[in-house]
């Protein structure tokens, strides 16, 4: 060959088969190409249906709560918690979300699969206030029973968070017949509050803040724990203790973590379905991986030295050749 004609094939620019970003690109590739080829599973899991229902009447305003070190309504302890379970039920489970005001839970949305609809879930849960409500009374036993029978109806477990204060008081209300529901649908119920006595925050029409309820503005109560303090609040647990008894729930305490899907998997029994894993993301994250190491500086790694031939070396293999 020709040695103009050999230089300028040597300056040729050539694939660098032992280039590493050349590899990881071509196994990038192939890993993307695979994500579309890969089946979805199909597996038998342990799945909850579950209403959730938070009251949202004027007690649940009291900030008796701590969230990252900073005091929190009880109000946004449940969205926490409803948050958490969220994010902690497997795929395949359902959740719906209601607020209670009145005498009554309100339906958010019923019952949809967790996974598939998580953004629309965790928005609908972080948009609940208090200025949703219709009322400010607070019937505490019958919106108990009335969400007992909109899980029934849906086929699901039930969780109710409230702190159980009931308003005008309990004293004022007849007493409600849970006979008819009792043991028909499973579940919890939450009591969210501290058990000392603090203020009630009052609002105006408009939403804002102007102060405390106090002594005289609030129905009298002849007895219970807040007869002589109906214009504070405190987490009422004899009275949901005994409401989870009349029942057949379970009476949980909610605490610091917010966790209620440990003692809802205790309390109710699992249903087993089978559901579809997918797994393309496996194969789409270590694409990703090989990207962004291809994306790392050759500087990065250090070079190896090649070793100088050792001439005593060579001298010595020499003589001795010599001498044979």
């Amino acid at each position: 060959m020709h040695p103009a004609r050999r230089a300028a094939c040597r300056d040729r620019p050539v694939i660098a088969v032992r280039d590493r970003r050349f590899w990881c690109g071509l196994a990038a590739l192939f890993l993307l190409l695979a994500t579309f080829a890969v089946p979805r599973l199909r597996v038998s899991r342990a799945v909850y249906t579950v209403l959730a229902v938070l009251d949202i009447t004027g007690s649940m305003n009291a900030r008796d709560q701590t969230l990252a070190g900073e005091p929190v309504s009880r109000i946004s302890m449940g969205k926490q918690a409803l948050q958490q379970l969220l994010v902690s039920l497997p795929c395949g489970s359902r959740l719906g979300v209601g607020i209670f005001v009145e005498e009554r839970p309100f339906l958010l949305f019923e019952p949809v699969e967790t996974c598939g609809n998580y953004a629309p879930l965790s928005r609908a849960i972080a948009g609940i206030d208090w200025k949703m409500g219709w009322d400010s009374e607070s019937h505490i036993a019958a919106g108990l029973r009335a969400g007992m029978v909109a899980a029934r109806d849906l086929d699901a477990n039930l969780i109710f968070l409230t702190d159980g204060q009931e308003t005008p008081p309990l004293s004022w209300s007849a007493p409600v017949d849970f006979a008819p529901v009792r043991g028909t649908v499973d579940g919890l119920l939450v009591g969210i509050g501290g058990f000392n006595f603090v203020p009630i925050p009052k609002f105006d029409r408009t939403g804002r803040e102007i102060g405390a309820w106090k002594a005289g503005e609030v129905p009298s109560e002849t007895g219970g724990i807040f007869k002589g303090h109906e214009y504070l609040t405190a987490v009422d647990e004899p009275h949901l203790r005994a409401l989870a008894k009349s029942t057949a729930l379970v009476f949980v305490h909610l605490d610091s973590a917010g966790d209620v899907l440990a003692p809802l998997a205790r309390a109710v029994p699992r249903r087993v379905r089978q559901t579809t894993l997918d797994i393309r993301w496996v194969p789409a994250s270590f694409a990703l991986l090989l990207l962004a190491f291809s994306a790392v500086p050759d500087r990065a790694f250090p070079k190896r030295r090649k070793r100088k031939p050792n001439p005593v070396g060579q001298n010595a293999v020499s003589s001795t050749d010599s001498r044979r």
